[in-house]
């Protein structure tokens, strides 16, 4: 399995759709609405903006990760399509978004927000040692939401 990030670009709004209408994915990512083509497109186009990288497994994008502003912090964003699901894909690719985000933006913390239902997502914060502090309300679901401080990261 040869797993690679690169920067997200405006061209790659047609495979990230496909990725971003699947089931499984809109169903938290989305709240389980069914993008428009167009919708992808300004995802995508500001995700190129605050800095996210495709994933690419063998040659082929098979999801999205980045650190997306929200207010004076960084939260964590990961999107995989149901293919690679449980393949370890998204532990690679968030550990590697984690490791820029502590060793070359120098943040003090990441956070991330998981909806509830979402147990796949859960076991994924649990593993790269985020700290649930606290829950809040979402459009559709409530969300548990995590951190991970720099001092607290393994690679520390």
């Amino acid at each position: 399995m040869s797993l690679a990030l690169r920067p997200v670009e405006p061209g790659d709004g047609d495979e990230l759709h496909a990725i971003f209408t699947e089931h499984g994915v809109k169903q938290y990512l989305f709240d389980d609405i069914l993008l428009r083509r167009d919708q992808t497109q300004a995802h995508v186009e500001a995700a190129c903006e605050h800095g996210a990288w495709v994933i690419i497994l063998d040659g082929v994008i098979v999801g999205l990760t980045s650190l997306r502003p929200t207010g004076a912090d960084r939260e964590l964003l990961i999107v995989i399509s149901e293919r690679c699901w449980g393949r370890g894909v998204a532990y690679q690719a968030a550990q590697a978004a984690l490791r820029h985000g502590f060793e070359v933006l120098k943040l003090p913390r990441i956070l991330a927000g998981v909806d509830l239902p979402n147990e796949r997502s859960h076991r994924l914060m649990r593993r790269l040692d985020f700290v649930a502090i606290g829950e809040s309300d979402g459009s559709k679901y409530r969300a548990r939401n995590y951190e991970i401080l720099r001092r607290a990261w393994p690679s520390s």
